[in-house]
């Protein structure tokens, strides 16, 4: 959802995570919310990470404060900052939009099969999407409005989309940060206050940002003395991560005692990743190889397109597969396995649409910075 405004190949690990992000929200929907209340086997707490979209989410979030910034920090030029600004609506609200039509087409075709499926399984949650009738004028409108200033979940043309009024208005938060404090001398003090307000106010959510910042700050301009205690602690921060997720959701591995849940410790947590992977050589290898990469460049089409998915090719197949005498184990992993291969294939293609809003929103800000 983020670009950078530097090119150097040091930043690669961020699309690496936001790609294993985006596929810990795939299986947090069809694991999680999807197959969980009728196929016992997926409950249990090796599941829990890879399935953990909350802690995804807040990762996004982190990831996006730190890239969005640090462009301006490796550069400190004020350009960078003014031509992401001018890109940021049209970068997201191209591949949203699309997004809302491709929904408002398969409701109108009568495609979306999840109330039926949510009915059949006792799926509250699958039950309450896609209730009001499709209306081409309210798609484009939600699409290129409602969804960044005015999001209605009970007019939703596709669920996950909840999240972008905190990213668009998170990135101007980072943007104005970036232009106004960041060239001075006490930055860090200024962005510790910022940090403290948003403790204290407990807007979790645009705290995450701030954090993202934070860890950009130190990576455009590390302390070595610091970078090595914190590089041989980076393992046991992921580690940490992990545990804490996996417990936090499913109960404690191994016969230990399960982490309480909650939004601060998640967000530890995601900045844990972001922070790990920023400082350890292995763990941005592992984040900067093809398939992370790969994984990264479909990132935000699999993140936008994998609901309609669910809702459509997923809940038809929870339907009829038990129609063929096959069992909850096997329906689920057959559910499971097309889902995901079919969530890839829509974001392979997708991602055209992610490249022209790219292409679109840089044209558009080199215009008027001319």
């Amino acid at each position: 959802m983020a670009e950078t405004g530097s090119q150097t190949d040091r930043a690669h690990f961020l699309d690496g995570i936001r790609g294993w992000a985006a596929l810990m929200v795939v299986f947090s929907h069809l694991i999680v919310f999807f197959l969980s209340s009728t196929t016992p086997a997926y409950q249990g707490w090796y599941i829990g990470f890879i399935s953990d979209g909350n802690l995804a989410v807040f990762t996004f979030f982190v990831l996006s404060g730190f890239a969005l910034s640090v462009g301006f920090l490796q550069t400190g030029k004020t350009s960078v900052i003014t031509a992401l600004s001018l890109r940021r609506y049209l970068r997201l609200s191209i591949p949203v939009a699309v997004s809302a039509l491709l929904a408002y087409l398969l409701q109108k075709a009568h495609l979306f099969s999840n109330a039926e499926a949510g009915a059949a399984t006792h799926n509250l949650w699958l039950e309450t999407f896609y209730t009001f009738p499709p209306d081409l004028l309210s798609c484009l409108k939600f699409g290129l409005y409602d969804v960044f200033f005015g999001y209605d979940p009970q007019q939703s043309y596709n669920a996950v989309l909840w999240t972008m009024p905190i990213e668009f208005f998170g990135s101007f938060i980072v943007f104005s940060i970036c232009a106004l404090t960041l060239h001075l001398e006490k930055k860090l003090l200024i962005l510790c206050s910022i940090l403290a307000y948003m403790v204290a106010t407990k807007n979790i959510f645009y705290l995450s940002f701030i954090c993202g910042l934070f860890l950009a700050v130190h990576y455009s301009n590390p302390s070595e003395r610091l970078s090595k205690i914190f590089s041989r602690l980076s393992p046991f921060a992921l580690l940490f991560a992990v545990y804490y997720s996996a417990s936090s959701l499913r109960g404690g591995a191994f016969g230990l005692p399960p982490i309480p849940r909650s939004d601060y410790l998640t967000l530890t947590a995601a900045s844990l990743i972001v922070f790990s992977a920023s400082l350890d050589t292995p763990i941005r290898s592992f984040f900067e190889n093809r398939f992370s990469r790969y994984l990264g460049s479909i990132s935000f089409p699999l993140y936008l397109t994998h609901f309609l998915v669910m809702c459509s090719f997923s809940s038809f197949l929870m339907l009829e597969l038990p129609k063929k005498g096959i069992g909850a184990l096997a329906s689920g992993n057959i559910i499971l396995a097309s889902s995901v291969l079919l969530c890839f294939l829509v974001a392979h293609y997708f991602r055209h649409i992610e490249a022209f809003a790219i292409s679109s929103a840089r044209r558009f800000s080199d215009h008027l910075m001319r």
